[in-house]
Formats: C-alpha cells, sequence, structure tokens
C-alpha cells in the first residue's frame, strides 16, 4: 500500500506540483514542520488532478482529497527533512532537469503551466528543483545501499517455484463465418495455402479488425468444445470446423508453448528487481514514519473540505 501511495505520489508531483509561486491568499491548509501549502497552491493541485485524471464529479473529487493530502504531507516531510539534512541541487542540475522538462513539453502545454500554475521560467525552475531535491532525498536516504543478495534471491526462487510456472498455452487465431457453406470454402481456402489474413479479409464476421488474431490461451480459459480442440492440433496447423451458438469457427494455432518452470537463471535478474523493489518499499513506509515522529503536522479540513474546484 505504501509503495502505491509513493508511486501516487510520483505521478501527483511530476504533473500537479506548482508551489513556489507567489499567492495572494496565504490560507495555510497543510503545515508540516515549517513548510505551508497554502489555499491556492492546494486549489491548483486539486484541479489539475481532476484534469489529468478526468474526474468530473464533484463527488468523486470530494472523495481524493484525502490521498491527495496525504501526498502533500509526504512531500514536505521530504522537503523538510532534505532542508535539515542540507540536501540540495546545483543550478547546473536544475539546468539539465529544466532542458529535459522543456524539451519534452509542446508549446501550448507550457502557456498552459504558466497560465494556470507558474507565472514564468522563475517559477517552473523553483518546481523543478523541488521535485528533484526530494527525488534525491529520497535517493540518498532510501534507496542508497539497496542491495538484494545472490543468497537470497536463490532462496526466495526456491521456496515459491510455482509463481515461475507457465502452463501450456496456445496462440490462437481463427476466422467466425455465420454459414456453413462459407465455412467450408474459407478452410479449402486455408489448407490450400492462401494466407490467414487474406481469408480473414474476405469472409470473417467476427466484427474485429485483428485479422484474426484472438490472443494467447492457457486452459480452462475457452470453452470445453473450442479448448479440446485447440490444444490437441499441432503448431501451425488449422482445426476442423467448430459449431458454436454463434455460428462456425476454423482455428489455427501459430505458436504453442509447452507448460514448464521457467529456470533461476532466466528469472534472476527480474526476480532480484522485485525483490529490491520490495526492501525499497519497506525502508521508505519505515523512513516516513519516522519522519511523521520528527516533525509537526497540522491540517486544515474544515478549509479544504470546503472547496471547490470550478471548471
Amino acid at each position: 500500500m505504501r509503495r502505491k501511495r509513493y508511486v501516487t505520489y510520483c505521478i501527483l508531483f511530476a504533473l500537479l506540483s506548482l508551489t513556489g509561486c507567489k499567492r495572494v491568499d496565504d490560507t495555510c491548509y497543510i503545515r508540516v514542520g515549517d513548510i505551508c501549502i497554502e489555499r491556492e497552491d492546494f486549489r491548483v493541485r486539486l484541479e489539475r488532478f481532476a484534469e489529468e485524471s478526468l474526474i468530473t464529479s464533484s463527488e468523486v473529487l470530494e472523495s481524493m482529497k484525502p490521498m491527495i493530502v496525504d501526498t502533500l504531507i509526504e512531500e514536505l516531510l521530504i522537503l523538510n527533512y532534505a532542508l535539515d539534512n542540507r540536501i540540495t541541487i546545483t543550478e547546473a542540475e536544475v539546468n539539465v532537469a529544466v532542458e529535459g522538462f522543456l524539451d519534452g513539453m509542446k508549446r501550448q502545454d507550457f502557456d498552459h503551466v504558466l497560465t494556470e500554475g507558474c507565472r514564468d521560467i522563475s517559477d517552473i525552475r523553483d518546481f523543478i528543483r523541488r521535485r528533484a531535491i526530494i527525488s534525491k532525498a529520497v535517493d540518498k536516504t532510501v534507496r542508497s545501499g539497496l542491495a538484494v543478495s545472490e543468497e537470497d534471491t536463490r532462496s526466495y526462487y526456491d521456496q515459491n517455484t510455482s509463481e515461475f510456472y507457465h502452463p501450456l498455452s496456445v496462440e490462437l487465431y481463427h476466422v467466425f463465418v455465420k454459414d456453413h457453406s462459407q465455412a467450408k470454402e474459407a478452410l479449402t481456402l486455408l489448407r490450400s495455402g492462401i494466407p490467414l489474413t487474406q481469408v480473414v479479409s474476405t469472409y470473417d464476421e467476427s466484427a474485429r479488425d485483428e485479422l484474426g488474431f484472438m490472443g494467447v490461451f492457457t486452459k480452462g480459459e475457452l470453452p470445453k468444445e473450442v479448448e479440446d480442440v485447440v490444444f490437441s492440433i499441432p503448431q501451425r496447423r488449422y482445426s476442423h470446423i467448430i459449431e458454436t451458438q454463434r455460428g462456425y469457427h476454423i482455428f489455427f494455432v501459430a505458436q504453442r508453448t509447452e507448460a514448464r518452470t521457467r529456470s533461476y537463471e532466466e528469472v534472476a535478474d527480474e526476480l532480484r528487481e522485485r525483490l529490491t523493489e520490495q526492501l525499497f518499499e519497506t525502508r521508505y513506509a519505515q523512513w516516513l514514519r519516522e519522519l511523521k515522529t520528527n516533525y509537526s503536522i497540522e491540517v486544515n479540513w474544515d478549509e479544504i473540505t470546503t472547496l471547490s474546484v470550478h471548471g
């Protein structure tokens, strides 16, 4: 859950965080330590969240306020920590980050950011500096030194081998028609070597535009009358005509992957990355708990509850 909140924080901060711009209304909505989120800061974040999340319901947006508040509290906790521990970034680092930020932004998006959040490029620099400081604090305090040993990785694999089992699967294509005589014509053409895509474009009535592609399936995911056939025919072979309630199908097994358990060597890198991320989640959650005991937190719920965003 903490990792989910951390991901939410990253997304919100990257898209919505535009503090540092001068505001008229200095009502403090959230205060953590000596840092405050003022009314207009919070309103902009709320508005941007609604816009980016395509939220049009005021009730839904209201229900999201606690999550946004939690996100901002985490941000301010980390900023307080960074200030107290003199975690900063150089102007050169800011310049690089600003260039990357602007390179990936269309002109209309840039104008929108200036209009809705900040007055000019200096405000954007403040936003980027703030984001970079938070990222640096997290990397230095939590992510730095994270390492999962070969022994831990191997031990996890040995104890959870079932996670790496891949059942028998087939990659399926099909032709679907409602008339049996047309199904016979289609099958004759297919078995004579006419490409599947050509037959599909001529005969198929499934209202699909994937040129016959159905997907990759394991046992238990298809109707029994279909499953019994497609799992019994060899790879790159066509089935006979199968009648269902909808009509007539001809299936093609493009690829058949036998059931097997992936070896440790195949999954070692992927597993190490996963375990490292789990370790990060644990440390990040613990660090936040510590920060919450070190800094005072005040939330003006009366003001936050009454604040509305008008489109």
